[in-house]
């Protein structure tokens, strides 16, 4: 249970106002999509969920994909948008979900992935379904055609998670956290009731993977689930090591005082949980995609950064701020608290989302927050030293909407609520690209933007700064048998190889070999070589390139 002194400790911490944010020039809108009242139709809700960029078709320009929510009688949808030239986006694809829940108020979330391992992307979404409707199905998978080069226009796989229902489809994400060749699925979700939350209605992790396809039915083994939380489902679902002990951990909030619940990957289809605590002392402060583990400093050390997302009303008051923190030095995960926690700033209309990347490409880090009321887009640029004090980072407004122009009070009308954010070069001019969405109700607001970043430095410093293309920490265990893992992280979008060679040169193994968008990752080498027979002891290198940047290193196999 939390103490009165974390109340009080957060509620300190809530009102501690700071200088304005100085507003960066080299940032300009691209491209946006056409409002609900000026006759757009796309997307048919507020898209609260959107992930990118990726390469579908492997033509250089940047795909990405929304779901909506909140459509009522369009009934929420799935959206393939692709940039096909220069500051242009299209979209290029479309899936309505008719067959289940079309109220005011269902809630639908997408992800990524290739689970079934055929180097073919899925769009898999997480929808709401009808309470006491037979045969729907809350998980829907669309698999990338290569005849067509598109997604199907029917689903590929659907599945009804053992659930009688959907009732708050709060996120979906696809990472491969147990080391084996199959992707894992995190769902978290409330199968309700609403009415009867705390008397009988429940919410739950779920952790699966495909397992089998029997006459194109796709077969799924859960390998983790856990409903002891406290009150609906988290939108925000995390992985990352940072204890850097090897081992994943999942980090979920649960929708009440930004409860903070962390489980970690114990070995194949294995989990622990790990510990859970209070990040804030108001009810309904929580997360969407709130939580990113990332070197950001390069040490070998992981940071955990945290956005939430302060409190609202439903007409849109601002009752209390939403805040960012920063952790780093944790050996050990379950021992983590909030007494870890390095308060940084608080923002009035709170944040939502928050992303690393470089989008103005001088090679420094950045952290990207969507400050939802405040109608804005803030950048942290990292600029070395210790990442746990905020004077090692200058901070930016590089999007803000016209707040003036908010002209009917109670509603959203004239507002932008940025949600969620990626940055990358989508449509291939060599300039930083950032997506970002707004979760407005509003008609005459865009939902979809594109900024870019103008490729000037905004500073003074003319020394020549090259470009932090990617990083590769050393392997673990090593020496090794029967396996070892490599952690990496990339910062530009850009194709990657991950490869073993003998001390000969010869190579012995692709451990990657493909697109990488920004990010984190871990690959695993099992000690074979690409005929899947056992490689013979001795000393091996693996090399991590990306575009024309390559770094080596040495491991041992040991048997």
């Amino acid at each position: 249970m939390r103490s009165k002194a974390l109340f009080f400790s957060v509620c300190f911490f809530a009102f501690i106002q700071l200088p304005a944010t100085e507003i960066d020039s080299s940032f300009s809108l691209k491209w946006n999509n056409e409002p609900w009242g000026s006759g757009g139709l796309i997307p048919a809700g507020p898209p609260w969920n959107m992930i990118g960029p990726y390469d579908f078709d492997g033509d250089g320009f940047g795909d990405f994909v929304v779901s909506s929510s909140y459509a009522g009688e369009f009934c929420n949808g799935v959206y393939h948008y692709e940039a096909t030239s220069n500051d242009s986006i299209e979209l290029q694809w479309v899936y309505t979900f008719y067959d289940l829940s079309c109220t005011y108020d269902a809630y639908s979330s997408v992800a990524v992935g290739d689970i079934d391992g055929d180097q073919n992307h899925e769009i898999l979404s997480l929808v709401d379904t009808s309470p006491g409707a037979p045969g729907q199905k809350g998980l829907q998978i669309f698999e990338w055609n290569t005849d067509s080069m598109s997604f199907l226009s029917t689903p590929t796989y659907t599945w009804d998670m053992g659930l009688d229902s959907v009732w708050e489809a709060a996120q979906i994400y696809v990472d491969e956290l147990d080391g084996d060749p199959q992707q894992e699925i995190i769902v978290s979700i409330m199968d309700g009731p609403w009415a009867e939350l705390g008397t009988g209605g429940s919410s739950r992790l779920m952790i699966f993977e495909l397992d089998t396809i029997i006459n194109d039915s796709a077969i799924f083994h859960i390998e983790y689930e856990d409903n002891a939380w406290s009150n609906w489902s988290g939108y925000n679902i995390s992985t990352g090591d940072l204890d850097n002990d090897g081992l994943k951990e999942i980090y979920t909030v649960g929708y009440n005082y930004f409860h903070l619940i962390i489980h970690e990957n114990s070995g194949e289809d294995t989990y622990e949980y790990q510990t859970d605590f209070y990040v804030c002392s108001e009810q309904y402060q929580r997360a969407n995609q709130g939580i990113v583990v990332a070197d950001i400093d390069n040490n070998g050390t992981n940071e955990l950064f945290c956005a939430t997302s302060g409190v609202n009303s439903l007409t849109g008051d601002l009752i209390t701020p939403g805040s960012l923190f920063v952790v780093e030095g944790i050996d050990d995960v379950s021992n983590l608290s909030y007494a870890n926690f390095n308060f940084f700033k608080s923002y009035t209309g709170g944040l939502r989302q928050i992303n690393i990347g470089d989008a103005d490409g001088d090679g420094s880090p950045n952290l990207y927050l969507a400050a939802h009321y405040d109608e804005a887009v803030y950048d942290w640029e990292f600029n070395g030293g210790d990442p746990l004090t905020a004077a090692s980072y200058t901070e930016r407004a590089i999007f803000m909407d016209d707040t003036t122009d908010n002209y009917t009070p109670g509603n959203d009308q004239g507002k932008v609520r940025v949600a969620k954010l990626f940055t990358g070069d989508v449509d291939n001019d060599g300039l930083g690209d950032i997506i970002f969405s707004s979760a407005s109700f509003a008609a005459d607001k865009p939902h979809l933007f594109m900024i870019e970043n103008d490729g000037l430095l905004t500073n003074d410093n003319t020394e020549l700064q090259l470009p932090l293309v990617f990083t590769i920490g050393q392997n673990y265990p090593n020496p090794f048998n029967p396996d070892t893992k490599f952690d990496y992280t990339i910062y530009h979008t850009n194709d990657v190889s991950l490869k073993i060679y003998d001390i000969l040169g010869n190579e012995i193994y692709t451990v990657y070999n493909g697109t990488r968008t920004p990010g984190s990752y871990r690959a695993t080498w099992r000690g074979v070589n690409n005929n899947n027979k056992p490689a013979a002891s001795g000393i091996y290198f693996y090399q991590l390139v990306s575009g024309d940047n390559s770094i080596t290193k040495k491991l041992l196999l040991n048997k």
